[in-house]
């Protein structure tokens, strides 16, 4: 397989230059950032957990055992993780801080993030989920209209994000299996729930099976790729045949 990033939350330091260049193989990676959650994971020591799978990943890549956010709440965290920027103005503790200051920003010399450093030094760079704020990238409030405008309008050669049967982004991110979603509901909402439904019912089975499709399209790529996924860090949705052990 030719090599690829996938990234699910991670600051790297690349050297970066004022176009893309092309570049010896490197190594794919793979990078997963889920916030707001502890890593409870056998990974990480946590034996009552059974995460065979992300264990197995973690034994084979790179595992972060001692890393903080700056800012305590999920915009800014992100914005600063992906930035690099330490949070020294107000805008910078807001959760529209990708809107405020890097959305419809034209290119500059320093990259807009640690992913267009990638997509400059050779790296294809594909999105999927919610990597900076919104579930699929876009600027564009909770009850609002999707819109056009991008959040890092230069960091992604491809955003991907399936919003399924909850129509935008947003009321993916907080649906629920029947196709309601916390807007439509005015946030009268359960705070968990185990559906009746397969692993596509629910945001997260769709948007593993757009990254499940992104890996083997990369594979053959000429050039090395760059994929995020993250998983939503605030649904607490499963399918029932999940919770059966």
């Amino acid at each position: 397989m030719s090599k690829a990033i996938i990234v699910l939350g991670i600051l790297l330091v690349v050297g970066c230059t004022n176009k893309r260049t092309a570049v010896p193989m490197r190594p794919n990676i793979l990078f997963i950032a889920v916030d707001d959650l502890r890593p409870e994971l056998g990974a990480y020591g946590a034996d009552y957990m059974i995460t065979p799978n992300m264990d197995r990943l973690a034994d084979q890549g790179r595992l972060f055992q001692h890393h903080y956010v700056t800012v305590p709440t999920c915009g800014p965290s992100r914005y600063a993780m992906l930035t690099g920027h330490y949070p020294q103005h107000s805008a910078e503790l807001r959760n529209n801080v990708f809107e405020k200051t890097t959305a419809r920003q034209q290119e500059e010399d320093q990259p807009e993030s640690f992913v267009e450093a990638f997509r400059r030094n050779g790296y294809q760079t594909v999105g999927i989920g919610k990597i900076s704020h919104s579930a699929d990238g876009m600027v564009y409030g909770y009850t609002d209209s999707v819109s056009s405008v991008m959040e890092m309008p230069h960091s992604w050669d491809k955003f991907l994000f399936d919003v399924g049967k909850w129509g935008t982004g947003w009321n993916a991110f907080f649906g629920y299996a029947s196709g309601e979603n916390r807007q439509s509901l005015n946030k009268e909402v359960k705070p968990y729930e185990a559906g009746q439904v397969n692993d596509e019912g629910y945001p997260d089975g769709l948007t593993a099976a757009l990254a499940v499709n992104q890996l083997e399209e990369l594979e053959g790529a000429e050039i090395p790729g760059w994929v995020h996924w993250i998983r939503n860090y605030e649904d607490r949705k499963y399918p029932n045949e999940l919770l059966v052990v």
